[in-house]
């Protein structure tokens, strides 16, 4: 399970070996693509994605959102693959998933339904999330106004797409480093302008913004999880080497202090 908040969606259209929950919200036009769907969110949006061929992002669109708020949970495929998850208890459950196949939308009522129970798997750890985990999925399959989204499960990835992807895996691989728009622009492949321009035009910010995002982002996971490391540790793997610098930048993207952050949110799951 993830849980992040931030100021922009910065992964392309992707695929992975595992199924999703995703939940959304604080990013109304936010454009979502699902296979073959493509459509702008409202306020909250939630997809259930049981397909590992279903190619599928959340992009900026129409969002100009500085707090969106994501909930996502990765499950794999063989968890249903036990003989359990045959019983009849499981039926409605099972049905739900095989409609997923597509990508699967619910409701703002179903969504404000189960929303608190989301909270709380955040909150629980081992045996007690995943027995959580089982209701939230019981819950969502009595929702009777699904919507399934792709009619098919590979569109094409776009040129954009992979470029994207090569430079979140190139600052992914170095985050630790100082990193500089040269040299991301030569791994690249790309002149200084062209990469420049391309950045602009995919993610609405320049590099230096760019990155600094995706470093507070990545510090923000952390201090999300129940990693216990000091806080400048985590800031120095995620490629702050100064504090006064990382605590600069980063209470101009949440507005407070990295440890007023950890404190609030490890209140808020108190509180869940």
């Amino acid at each position: 399970m993830f849980e992040r908040t931030k100021s922009s969606f910065t992964f392309p259209v992707h695929t992975h070996d595992v199924w999703e929950l995703n939940f959304v919200e604080n990013a109304n036009g936010a454009q979502r693509i699902m296979g073959n769907s493509e459509e702008l969110i409202g306020e909250k949006d939630l997809v259930l994605i049981t397909n590992t061929e279903l190619k599928h992002a959340w992009l900026n669109g129409n969002c100009h959102s500085s707090n969106i708020h994501e909930i996502t949970i990765q499950f794999h495929p063989s968890l249903f693959s036990n003989p359990i998850a045959q019983k009849s208890q499981f039926e409605s459950i099972m049905k739900m998933l095989a409609k997923a196949q597509h990508g699967l939308a619910f409701e703002p009522a179903d969504i404000n339904r189960v929303l608190p129970i989301m909270r709380m798997i955040s909150a629980e750890k081992g045996f007690y999330s995943v027995m959580k985990f089982f209701i939230l999925l019981h819950e969502l399959s009595l929702s009777e106004n699904t919507r399934v989204l792709s009619k098919n499960v590979s569109p094409q990835y776009t040129e954009a797409d992979y470029q994207m992807k090569k430079i979140l895996d190139f600052i992914s691989k170095r985050l630790s480093e100082p990193i500089t728009i040269n040299e991301a622009a030569q791994y690249m492949g790309m002149s200084l302008s062209t990469f420049s321009r391309f950045l602009k035009k995919n993610t609405n910010r320049n590099f230096t913004d760019f990155l600094q995002e995706y470093r507070i982002n990545s510090v923000i996971r952390e201090l999300n999880s129940d990693n216990r490391d000091s806080i400048m540790d985590i800031a120095s793997r995620c490629g702050f080497v100064s504090q006064s610098y990382f605590y600069k930048v980063f209470k101009k993207y949440k507005g407070v202090t990295p440890q007023e952050y950890r404190e609030n949110y490890r209140r808020m799951l108190m509180i869940v």
